[in-house]
């Protein structure tokens, strides 16, 4: 008996080992390459089920910290750290986990599984397709005073823009922006935006055209985490309250996709944040495409930039474009909404001025530098072949005259090359205009048959093909009537007498 005890021992420790590394290192990604979109039906909102002890619970807190800092989506997520938080843990187990790190997007619409260098890139993906999803027509707004001493008046709205009654549950969240209780990750780094506990979580049904609305005074000090501490700390400027409308429209959904711990899903149909803080203006845009200064850059290329907004809760921005070939160029653009810009196709070889204003929804603006690029030069294609005209046969010793011309499709000057068939050329002429003809000569001292050979090159130094002429020079045929003469008159000498006179024979 003293014997089966230890055993007994060491096998619960083995299980609850087996246990520990199910919860922990269990990673399954779900990957989707579907290009990211912004003209989303909604505001997405996100729930991460985590736990201070997870070791890889770091890697999806950090990656949705990136994705919503990033400013690219209208998005918001909240931490539901359950082992120390009772209210977060009760959340988490009605979505039915399977293990730590799990996040749900848009109430169980899509759920991504462990955690991994490359969370970011999975978890944009499912963003993206969240956002294209077709969800009811409500909207919702939060109105946040604070009261000090860690309490608050907190009023939330639904208006129902839809024909029919509208049915639902809100859920106002109320977090930290950075976790002032001590709930950080096993990196060390407080948890961001850690769900406290609930200001409403409440059925509502709106009619149509209706709204639903109320509010209450939040009291930190009146909240607590389940284990003792109450919210009394919580202090101004670190506070983000999130309000979430999930349709009551029943979904199954599955916490270890594609079938494992299933949970009862309820869609998001919208969301909305408030920050309780002072209002800073954008970060002063950055980054930009072309860089500062670039050169040889595409006629086409459309303009983009970085720029985010330091407030908690990410302002809206808008940009005003500034462009033109004017070192201060000229406002072309206001209340742009994208960080790129389309100039719509620009000169070649010309140097553009350009810099954007960001201004946040309360009207706080940051005005960037102004940068500069310069396009490329205009594209080069190589001349025509030149043309040759002149004589086909030719005496020899003879100096003859053959006219060139050529034709460049964007009109550069040309410079002409030619072989003789002899063993000689002319190397290259100066630039002459296009389309224009060019005289040159050459003579041949021997008989025979000779290809000329000629070319042009534009002066960016492109070269045509070669066009050839082929020539004859045939053997001067000369008779020397002189030597004649004398011969026929010393056969005969005396014949013509006045002949012979005349040539003094």
């Amino acid at each position: 008996m003293n014997k089966v005890i230890p055993i007994i021992v060491i096998g619960l420790f083995i299980l609850s080992g087996f246990g520990a590394i199910a919860l922990n290192s269990d990673i399954k990604q779900i990957t989707n390459n579907e290009p990211v979109k912004n003209a989303f039906t909604h505001t997405i909102f996100t729930e991460d089920g985590t736990a201070t002890w997870c070791g890889y619970c770091h890697y999806a807190r950090e990656a949705l910290d990136k994705i919503y800092t990033s400013g690219d989506y209208p998005f918001y997520y909240v931490c539901l750290v359950d082992d120390k938080n009772t209210h977060a843990e009760t959340r988490v187990n009605e979505y039915n986990i399977y293990g730590f790190p799990t996040v749900w997007f848009d109430g169980g619409n899509k759920v991504a599984v462990g955690g991994g260098t490359s969370n970011e890139a999975t978890y944009r993906s499912l963003i993206n397709q969240c956002g294209n999803r077709a969800v009811k027509d409500i909207d919702v707004t939060l109105d946040v005073t604070w009261l000090g001493n860690a309490a608050m008046t907190i009023s939330a709205a639904v208006k129902n823009n839809e024909a029919t009654t509208y049915d639902g549950r809100i859920r106002v969240y109320v977090t930290e922006v950075e976790s002032s209780m001590g709930w950080t990750d096993t990196t060390g780094h407080p948890y961001t935006f850690p769900f406290l506990d609930y200001a409403f979580n409440q059925v509502i049904s709106i009619s149509s055209g209706g709204t639903w609305s109320n509010s209450i005074t939040w009291d930190g000090h009146n909240y607590n985490d389940g284990y003792g501490h109450n919210f009394g700390s919580i202090q101004y400027g670190n506070i983000m309250i999130i309000a979430v409308v999930f349709n009551s429209e029943w979904h199954q959904g599955y916490s270890y996709p594609p079938s494992s711990n299933p949970f009862n899903a309820y869609w998001v149909d919208e969301a909305t944040g408030f920050w309780i803080g002072d209002n800073s203006p954008p970060n002063t845009p950055s980054n930009p495409t072309p860089p500062n200064g670039a050169e040889d850059i595409d006629i086409n290329l459309d303009l983009s930039w970085a720029c985010t907004d330091p407030d908690p809760s990410h302002d809206t921005i808008t940009y005003d474009v500034y462009f033109g070939t004017n070192s201060t160029p000229p406002l072309i653009k206001s209340d742009h909404t994208e960080k790129t810009y389309n100039p719509g196709t620009m000169e070649y070889e010309t140097t553009y001025f350009w810099k954007i204003v960001a201004t946040d929804n309360h009207g706080a603006t940051s005005q960037g530098p102004i940068w500069s690029f310069t396009t490329t030069d205009r594209p080069n294609t190589n001349p025509n072949p030149p043309k040759i005209t002149g004589p086909v046969k030719i005496d020899t010793n003879a100096i003859v005259e053959f006219t060139l011309n050529a034709e460049d499709p964007e009109q550069d000057e040309l410079s002409y090359f030619l072989f003789w068939g002899d063993g000689t050329n002319n190397g290259w002429t100066g630039y002459y205009d296009s389309g224009i003809d060019v005289i040159v000569n050459h003579s041949w001292a021997n008989k025979g048959t000779y290809t000329i050979m000629a070319k042009v090159k534009d002066d960016h130094g492109a070269e045509s093909g070669w066009t050839t002429l082929l020539i004859n020079v045939p053997r001067t045929k000369s008779v020397n009537y002189y030597s004649f003469l004398t011969w026929l008159l010393k056969q005969y000498p005396n014949a013509f007498p006045i002949l012979r006179n005349l040539i003094n024979i």
